[in-house]
């Protein structure tokens, strides 16, 4: 850990809190706390930036992700969950066993639904909930405005219609995300020791009691106070030196009713001991939550101090448990190729991984981060944001039961638009090992709705870079041309969602024309009365290729400032007959066809051009673009140095990677050639002359992500177009940064455990041969020197001089 990665001593206090005497209370005097100005304090204020961090590792449950929903043979034999480890299958099953969907109430889910939409909570405190007549007339979900009334009855009608039991896969991740946030904070809360309380020099005298409760002599001072839990223990306290009492969450979110419960409890506590409380955040805390413990502090007049101190955790595979443990997650071995089936190479849907490891090669270890509990905590819908957030609850009450409150990490992403998350920052670092920190950008959400699918997202950026990496370029290209039905795609290209988006962006293409020369809008109506010939006819191939991307390369760090795409145009014939029956404008003399094709070029082609940088229907297209940048890098310098990836450069497996969608580049071609043979639409037009004309639009070509071209922006430049982004790419590590219109989440893999990884180098005074080595060589020239000596003194000439 290097120095910069130190928490900040900070010694003043929040405003407005005071430091109060207690007196009056039955039983033992209560000393006053230390005071302020001679207490350092951990980390810094919430609001404070900092880019230093601490890193540790925790042991997760991530391998349940992959057991199967149980039957009931295999419920049969399962006793009460007390009977098993946490983290193992037959724990798992356990609490499957106790969990029952009839505890959703109509409470729980409005409060579930006020949070997730409102993000405020008691808003909708008022509305009852419907009666069976009213749901009755209640339709579909998407049948109303977002936020109202009706909207929210529709989704509890949808909750109500369900099976009885949640299902599985939502239920299973949220044991595995409960077990690791309790594991989690178990690991964090070392950390913080040995950062603060060991090195601040708090705990010469050893009065610090860590995960223990009140001490026994102590009771009488609780015993008048209503607890919400009598025995709750705590993360660290100095009832006797310092009176200080130390809460530490790994999480960030602590304004739950579980967290207040405990807050409550806390801060009794500390007024009846005389104590002062130091709230300790891994991650940047929630201002609902600082709130929330202001408040409390000032009901009960306590004094308190919220600390933000900047953490990384990592996973790592857990060790022997008492039980069966989880089989083991995929480890990256390669899988055989596949055999072609008939029809052409398949894809998806790959496994059943609920959790993916974003930009982390086999054998590497993701840190966690914004951007994977983006990818973890990102539902597909608002329906499953609900039905995920009361499993969620669920597992809290019964950890809160079980004695835990842990801090949630489940991030706010309400104001994130998860369909423009694209990468846009990588650095090939070596940390004691080589590793990667990354960063994705977003917008945020401006019509005060929330984006879902973040998760999806995530998962088609991550893996189609790894596509890029393990394929060789000359692969990157599709083509939808109804002569050429042998070469839509490469075989293994053909198996991946990236093959998978730039195929249907290729289809979307031609219906994008469709639309932009569809005679019954105001430029459709202008182009045809535009076109010339009797059969008006235009056949042309327009394919998508790289435009040139603008990167800024600083040593080990790229960052891609824009990445936009082109779209070519160019006449040819096709040979398969279309919508008029022919091949081709054989009735149209060539100079009509050039002017068609000149007319084409200069009001459709722009818009076009505008639909694939901007249009939603692209936006897979231009994420999976993005990554390719980012690919292309890793490879270039894989040519000459070893890089994190270097072990999946131009190997051709994809098999980790494999689309998790199920389709056949030869449907999507069959879709094509109908709509080339039959056009997207069929329009009739009189003239003045009582005859019809009919335009026949011909559109055909591909996607090229073959070649990348690149404007690198000097040092200078960067700083004045982009000022501020390379600081918001460092703190997206640690949360959710940005200014303006701008989200960026950040993450980081490594090859080694981040503690390892991060480890300063010992130094070498510290090894106790340090310093009789180095005085060999200052004893071997004093031993010299007097040999020297003595022999001057011995060649002298001897008697008295005169």
């Amino acid at each position: 850990m290097t120095e910069s990665m130190l928490r900040i001593r900070t010694l003043a206090l929040a405003a407005g809190l005071t430091l109060v005497t207690l007196a009056g209370l039955a039983g033992p005097s209560a000393p006053t706390a230390a005071a302020a100005e001679d207490f350092p304090l951990p980390g810094v204020e919430p609001t404070q930036d900092t880019h230093s961090r601490g890193v540790y590792t925790y042991e997760s449950a991530d391998a349940l992700h992959t057991v199967p929903e149980p039957t009931q043979a295999d419920l049969a034999p399962i006793g009460d969950k007390k009977n098993y480890t946490r983290g193992t299958r037959e724990h798992l099953f356990a609490r499957w066993k106790t969990y029952s969907k009839k505890g959703t109430t109509w409470d729980k889910f409005r409060a579930r639904f006020e949070k997730i939409v409102f993000n405020e909570p008691g808003v909708l405190g008022s509305v009852p909930e419907p009666s069976e007549q009213v749901l009755k007339g209640i339709g579909a979900p998407d049948q109303y405005t977002w936020a109202t009334t009706n909207f929210m009855f529709a989704h509890w009608k949808v909750q109500k219609e369900g099976s009885s039991v949640p299902d599985w896969k939502e239920w299973r991740t949220g044991y595995v995300n409960a077990f690791n946030s309790k594991r989690k904070g178990a690991a964090f809360e070392p950390l913080v020791r040995t950062e603060y309380v060991e090195k601040e020099g708090l705990n010469p005298e050893g009065h610090w009691r860590f995960g223990q409760r009140v001490p026994r002599k102590l009771l009488p001072l609780l015993a008048r106070l209503r607890l919400h839990k009598k025995d709750r223990p705590l993360d660290a306290a100095d009832f006797e030196r310092l009176k200080v009492i130390l809460e530490i969450k790994s999480g960030k979110d602590v304004d739950t009713k579980e967290g207040r419960k405990q807050f409550q409890d806390l801060m009794k506590i500390a007024k009846a001991t005389g104590c002062r409380v130091i709230v300790v955040f891994g991650e940047r805390p929630t201002p609902e939550s600082v709130t929330m413990i202001e408040k409390l502090a000032a009901k009960h007049r306590v004094q308190v101090d919220v600390r933000y101190f900047p953490a990384v955790g990592q996973k790592v595979p857990p060790g022997s448990l008492n039980g069966s443990p989880a089989p083991s997650p995929d480890g990256g071995a390669a899988a055989p190729a596949p055999t072609t089936p008939p029809g052409g190479p398949q894809g998806g849907p790959a496994g059943d991984a609920a959790v993916p490891d974003v930009l982390a090669a086999p054998g590497q270890l993701p840190a966690d981060s914004p951007m994977t509990e983006a990818v973890e905590a990102s539902p597909d819908s608002l329906q499953q944001a609900i039905r995920t957030g009361l499993i969620q609850d669920w597992h809290t009450e019964n950890l809160a039961a079980d004695g835990d409150v842990p801090a949630v990490t489940q991030p706010d992403l309400g104001g994130v638009d998860f369909s423009t998350l694209e990468l846009r920052y990588v650095s090939d670092t070596y940390h004691n090992g080589s590793g990667v920190e990354y960063a994705f950008k977003a917008d945020r959400v401006t019509t005060g709705r929330q984006s879902f699918g973040g998760r999806r997202a995530a998962r088609l950026a991550s893996d189609s870079f790894f596509v890029w990496l393990a394929l060789p370029p000359t692969a990157f290209t599709v083509n939808l041309n109804p002569d050429e039905p042998d070469r839509i795609i490469d075989a293994r290209f053909g198996r991946t969602d990236a093959g998978r988006v730039l195929l249907e962006a290729d289809l979307a293409m031609k219906k994008s024309v469709a639309k932009f020369i569809h005679p019954d809008t105001p430029g459709g109506k202008k182009f045809w009365e535009s076109l010339r010939g009797k059969t008006k006819c235009l056949q042309m191939r327009q394919w998508i290729v790289p435009d040139t991307a603008t990167v800024r390369e600083n040593g080990d760090e790229l960052y891609i400032l824009d990445a936009p795409l082109q779209v070519k145009m160019e006449s040819d014939v096709v040979k398969a007959a279309g919508v008029a029956g022919a091949n081709g404008c054989p009735l149209q003399d060539k100079a009509t066809t050039a002017h068609n094709e000149s007319l084409y070029r200069t009001t459709i082609l722009p818009q076009v051009r505008k639909a694939v940088n901007s249009a939603p229907e692209y936006a897979d297209l231009r994420r999976v673009y993005a990554s390719r940048v980012a690919a292309e890098w890793f490879r270039k310098r894989g040519a000459t140095k070893h890089t994190a990836y270097s072990d999946v450069i131009g190997k051709g497996d994809i098999s980790r990677w494999a689309s998790r969608e199920k389709w056949t580049p030869r449907e999507v071609f069959d879709r094509y050639v109908q709509s080339y043979k039959n056009g997207e639409f069929k329009v009739r037009h009189r003239t003045t002359k009582g005859r019809y004309i009919y335009t026949s639009t011909y559109v055909y070509g591909g996607v090229d992500f073959t070649r990348i071209d690149q404007n690198r922006l000097t040092a200078a430049a960067f700083a004045k177009r982009h000022p501020g982004l390379a600081t918001s790419t460092r703190n997206a590590l640690h949360a959710p940064t940005g200014t303006g219109r701008e989200v960026w989440l950040g993450g980081l893999t490594s090859s080694k455990p981040l503690p390892e990884a991060y480890a300063r180098p010992v130094p070498a005074t510290s090894n106790p041969w340090f310093h009789a080595l180095a005085a060999l060589p200052l004893l071997g020239w004093l031993t010299a020197g007097a040999v020297l000596l003595r022999r001057r003194r011995a060649a002298e000439p001897t008697g008295a001089v005169r």
